[in-house]
C-alpha cells in the first residue's frame, strides 16, 4: 500500500496508515510509462486557461513515492497529445481529468486510445462524478473505455492505484478487490465501489511540480499559473462539490513551499509578459484571505510584484468570514486581488435549503466600500433558480448587492453538477426542479487523434424552474442580468451610479425602469438576447448530443454562430456598436427616474447629462481604434465629483464656462488591452472573454482636461 511507502520514505510512523494492505517492495523503480492529461478545447479559444498543476502534482507525488524510473508526461492541448501518441509508444497507463469543462473531451480521447490500444490502462479522476451509487454504476457501465475512476483527492489515491497495478504486473483483470477511492468493474463484471481514501493532511508532501520543472513548457503566454495554499472548505453549500463532508477540514501547504513556488513562477511570468503574454495568477483556495497563513502568502506575492512586476491581477475566491483579514490581504498586494462578497442568495429560506451561512447585508456593504477605498476589484455572486428562490427574492438579493456598490454583480445559472448534493434525485424531486441542457461556451471542437477524427462538446444541465420560480420568471431574471452587466457591472457607468447614490436613489431603481422601458436603438439587441436565452436550451440531453454530431454543426459552434456566452457577447456588442444608443437610453431612463423621485431640478438634469456623457466617453473605442481620443465639453467638473469621496453640493462643481475633456488610454492601459486582444482576439467572442478576465475598471479611458492634454501627449 502506498501509505506504507510514505512511512518508509519518512522513516517514522504514519497515523494515516490504512490497514489490510501489504507493501510490496518489488513495485519500486518500475519502468512503467504513465501520461496524465488535463485536456482543453483550443479551436475557438483555449477554454480552460489554467496550467495543469493538479495533474502535475499527482505526477510528482507518484514519481517520488513509487520511485518510477520514467518521468510522467503531462499534456494540456489535444494537438500536442496526438503528436506524442504518434511519435512515442502508447503508454502503459494514461489518466484523464474530469471537470465540467472537459469531461466529454476526456472521454472522447480515452475512447479513441482504447480503440487503438486496448491494453492501455485508462484512469479518470476529478470532481465531475456522481455522488449517488446508482448513478456511479451507470457512469461506469456507460463508459467502459474507463478502466478505473479515482474519487476525491487524486495524489494518494492515484499513486496507490498504480502501486496495486504494478503488483499484478499491469494485468488489470487480476484485480478484484477494494482499492481506496477507486471505482471499477472487475473482470467478473462485479461493480467495485470503494470508500474514499484519507486526505493528505500536509500538502507539502506533494513535491512542487513548478520547482520540479514539470510545468515549464506551459509558460507559453496563453495559460494562467495556478497555486493552492490550502485545501478544503468549512462550509456545506449543497451546490458545491466541496460542500460534502469529505472536504470539511482545511489542510495546508507550507509557507516555504508556497513562497518558493511564487518566486519561481514570478521569474517565468516576467519573461512571459515581456513576450506579450498574460500576467496574472489564479489562487484556487476556496476561502483565501480568512487565515493567518494567507497574510504571509500575500506578503510573498507583494515581494514578487516588486521583483517581477507579477501578478498584476489575482483571480481567487476570498472568504466570506473574517472581513478585516481579507481586506488586509488585498491591501498587501496593492488591490490586485479580486475580493469576493459572494452570497448566491440573501433569502433566509433559500439559504436554509442550500445549507449556507451567509455574510450579512451590512458586512457585504462594508466590504464593497473598503474594496473601493483600496481600488480593488470587488465581486458578489448570485445564482438564479436556487431551491425556494422566487422572482421577488432574486430581485431583492440583486438590489442589496448592487446598492452595496460592488464592481461586479455576477449572475450565474444554477448548474446541476454531478458530485453535489443539490444534483441528487431527492433534491430535484423535493423542489420540483426542471432542467434544460445547453452547450458550455468555448467547450467544443474536433481533433485528429491517431488518424481518426473525434468530436466533443461539453453539455451542462441547468435549472430553469422550480416550485417557486416559473420559466417565464426565469427569463425575466435573465433579462435583468443583461441590464446589470451593461449598466452596472465593471463600473462602466460609475459616475452616473455615484450621482444616484448622492441623490439617495437606489441604482437598482434605475435598472427596474430600464427593464420596463422602450429600448429604442437597443431593442434588437435585447430581443435577440431573449430569443437566444430560450433557443439555447434543450429538453433532452440525447437530442443535443445527436445534434452536435451532425455534419457541419461543430464548425458552426467554433465559428461563433452557436454556443457563445449570451451575457458577455451581447455586452460586447453593446460596447462595440451601441455606445451612442446606450447613452441615449441611459439619459432617457434616468430622467424618468429623477422625475419619479422628485429630484428633477434643472441643475440635476444638466448634471445628469454631463455624468452620462462622461461615462460613455470612458468606454468608447476601448477594443478598436484605441488611438482615437474621444472628447466632450462639460458644464460641470464631473472628474472632481468622481474623485471626491464625499461629494459636495452639485452647484460647487459648476465651472465658470464649459470645458473640454479628452479621454485617453495611457501606456499601461494600452499594454493590458493589446496583450488581452493578442490572447483572445478582437471578435465579439474574444472581447466577451476579455470582459471576464481583466479588471475592466483599469482599462477604461482616463479623462484629461484640455489644458493638460498637450503636456501628457508630449510625455
Amino acid at each position: 500500500m502506498l501509505l506504507d511507502l510514505i512511512q518508509l520514505r519518512n522513516s517514522k510512523p504514519n497515523e494515516r496508515n490504512i490497514k489490510n494492505n501489504i507493501f510490496d517492495p518489488a513495485i519500486l523503480d518500475s519502468t512503467v510509462s504513465i501520461w496524465l492529461v488535463d485536456p482543453t478545447y483550443t479551436q475557438q479559444q483555449i477554454s480552460s486557461e489554467s496550467m495543469p498543476s493538479a495533474i502535475a502534482g499527482i505526477a510528482t507525488f507518484t514519481e517520488y513515492y513509487l520511485k518510477i524510473k520514467n518521468k510522467i508526461k503531462i499534456f494540456k492541448y489535444p494537438e500536442i497529445l496526438n503528436e506524442a501518441l504518434e511519435k512515442y509508444s502508447i503508454p502503459d497507463i494514461i489518466g484523464f481529468s474530469n471537470y465540467m469543462w472537459n469531461c466529454e473531451l476526456s472521454l472522447a480521447l480515452a475512447r479513441r486510445i482504447k480503440e487503438f490500444a486496448p491494453n492501455t490502462i485508462i484512469i479518470m479522476g476529478g470532481p465531475n462524478y456522481p455522488v449517488e451509487i446508482s448513478e456511479q454504476q451507470q457512469f461506469l457501465q456507460k463508459h467502459r473505455e474507463i478502466d478505473f475512476y479515482v474519487m476525491g483527492e487524486g495524489e494518494l489515491a492515484f499513486a496507490n492505484l498504480v502501486a496495486e497495478l504494478l503488483k499484478v504486473d499491469l494485468k488489470k483483470n487480476k484485480l478484484n478487490k477494494q482499492i481506496p477511492s477507486t471505482h471499477y468493474i472487475s473482470s467478473s463484471g462485479e461493480m467495485i465501489l470503494s470508500d474514499k481514501i484519507q486526505r493528505l493532511q500536509d500538502l507539502t508532501e506533494i513535491p512542487s511540480p513548478y520547482l520540479d520543472g514539470k510545468l515549464d513548457e506551459f509558460f507559453d503566454g496563453k495559460l494562467q499559473p495556478v497555486i493552492q495554499t490550502t485545501r478544503g472548505c468549512p462550509f456545506g453549500c449543497t451546490f458545491c462539490v466541496e460542500g460534502l463532508d469529505y472536504y470539511t477540514k482545511i489542510y495546508r501547504n507550507s509557507h516555504e513551499k508556497t513562497k518558493a513556488e511564487l518566486n519561481y513562477i514570478g521569474a517565468k511570468m516576467k519573461e512571459v509578459r515581456q513576450r506579450g503574454g498574460r500576467n496574472d495568477l489564479w489562487l484556487v483556495d476556496s476561502n483565501f484571505g480568512m487565515y493567518n497563513q494567507d497574510i504571509e502568502t500575500c506578503k510573498a506575492i507583494a515581494e514578487c510584484q516588486e521583483k517581477y512586476g507579477w501578478p498584476e491581477y489575482i483571480q481567487c475566491d476570498t472568504g466570506k468570514n473574517n472581513k478585516p483579514k481579507v481586506l488586509n490581504a488585498a491591501k498587501l498586494v496593492k488591490g490586485a486581488i479580486r475580493l469576493s462578497g459572494s452570497v448566491q442568495s440573501l433569502d433566509s429560506d433559500v439559504l436554509i435549503n442550500i445549507k449556507r451561512n451567509n455574510i450579512s447585508a451590512d458586512d457585504l456593504m462594508q466590504l464593497a466600500v473598503e474594496a473601493d477605498a483600496i481600488d480593488a476589484d470587488s465581486r458578489s455572486e448570485v445564482i438564479l433558480a436556487l431551491p425556494g428562490e422566487t422572482l421577488q427574492s432574486h430581485f431583492r438579493t440583486l438590489q442589496i448587492v448592487i446598492d452595496a456598490g460592488f464592481n461586479h454583480a455576477n449572475t450565474y445559472q444554477l448548474m446541476m453538477l454531478p458530485g453535489t448534493e443539490l444534483s441528487s434525485p431527492e433534491t430535484r424531486r423535493k423542489y420540483n426542479m426542471k432542467t434544460r441542457y445547453r452547450v458550455l461556451p468555448r467547450c467544443f471542437g474536433y481533433y485528429n487523434i491517431l488518424n481518426k477524427q473525434i468530436i466533443a462538446a461539453e453539455i451542462e444541465e441547468i435549472c430553469v424552474s422550480t416550485d417557486t420560480l416559473s420559466f417565464d420568471d426565469y427569463l425575466k431574471c435573465r433579462k435583468l442580468h443583461l441590464m446589470i452587466h451593461i449598466f452596472h457591472t465593471d463600473g462602466l457607468f460609475s459616475s452616473t451610479l455615484k450621482f444616484l447614490k448622492f441623490l439617495n436613489i437606489s441604482p437598482f431603481k434605475w435598472l427596474e425602469i430600464l427593464m420596463k422601458s422602450e429600448l429604442d436603438s437597443l431593442t434588437e439587441l435585447f430581443t435577440q438576447y431573449e430569443k437566444e436565452s430560450r433557443d439555447e436550451l434543450w429538453i433532452s440531453r440525447n437530442d443535443i448530443e445527436n445534434y452536435i454530431h451532425n455534419p457541419g454543426v461543430i464548425e458552426r459552434y467554433i465559428s461563433g454562430e452557436l454556443g457563445y456566452n449570451l451575457l458577455f457577447i451581447h455586452k460586447s456588442i453593446a460596447l462595440g456598436k451601441n455606445v451612442t444608443g446606450l447613452k441615449k437610453l441611459a439619459i432617457d431612463t434616468l430622467q424618468k427616474l429623477l422625475i419619479l423621485e422628485h429630484k428633477d431640478s434643472l441643475e440635476n438634469m444638466i448634471f445628469l447629462n454631463d455624468v452620462v456623457n462622461f461615462d460613455t466617453c470612458k468606454i468608447k473605442n476601448i477594443f478598436e481604434k484605441i488611438n482615437d481620443i474621444p472628447n466632450e465639453n462639460f458644464s460641470y467638473d464631473v472628474l472632481q465629483f468622481q474623485n471626491d469621496k464625499q461629494p459636495k453640493d452639485i452647484r460647487k462643481y459648476l465651472m465658470i464656462e464649459p470645458s473640454k475633456f479628452f479621454f485617453i488610454l495611457d501606456s499601461t492601459r494600452k499594454d493590458v488591452i493589446v496583450r488581452a486582444l493578442s490572447l483572445y482576439g478582437d471578435s465579439q467572442i474574444g472581447i466577451g472573454r476579455i470582459l471576464t478576465k481583466v479588471f475592466v475598471k483599469k482599462i477604461l479611458r482616463q479623462p484629461i482636461p484640455e489644458h493638460s492634454i498637450n503636456n501628457i501627449q508630449n510625455k
